[in-house]
């Protein structure tokens, strides 16, 4: 059955997702666009492990962990992965005023990616009620 945990982090990645899609409509930025995709992700991921508090925790421990637990058994399929570090790598530059704003393109390949995850990570969920 979902925990609370799970539920809650469900419901965040959801919401990140919302906001990605109306910061994208709204044509605010793509870069903020981008941090809300990858939020949503993040948060399955929490969802997935059951994560409250990430504590010590990196992001990058968080896609490691999922690589091996899922993508690596086959569970998930390594698109997903990729699209997780493409994200990583585009919020993880070391001097955000110099960051590079993403294009269009690349908010046109993770946009359903995210969705993705988010989904199967719900219906994995949902399949272990």
């Amino acid at each position: 059955m979902e925990s609370t945990v799970m539920y809650r982090r469900l419901s965040e990645a959801i919401e990140s997702l919302k906001e990605a899609e109306i910061i994208n409509d709204a044509g605010v930025s793509n870069l903020a666009t981008l941090t809300k995709l990858y939020h949503a992700m993040i948060y399955s991921l929490m969802a997935l492990f059951e994560i409250e508090d990430i504590g010590s925790l990196t992001h990058a421990d968080l896609i490691e962990r999922f690589e091996k637990e899922y993508i690596q058994k086959g569970t998930f399929r390594t698109d997903l992965l990729d699209a997780l570090r493409f994200a990583y790598n585009f919020t993880h530059e070391c001097d955000c005023a110099h960051m590079k704003e993403p294009e269009d393109k690349d908010i046109e390949y993770l946009m359903p990616l995210a969705e993705k995850l988010v989904r199967m990570v719900r219906n994995s969920l949902s399949e272990t009620k």
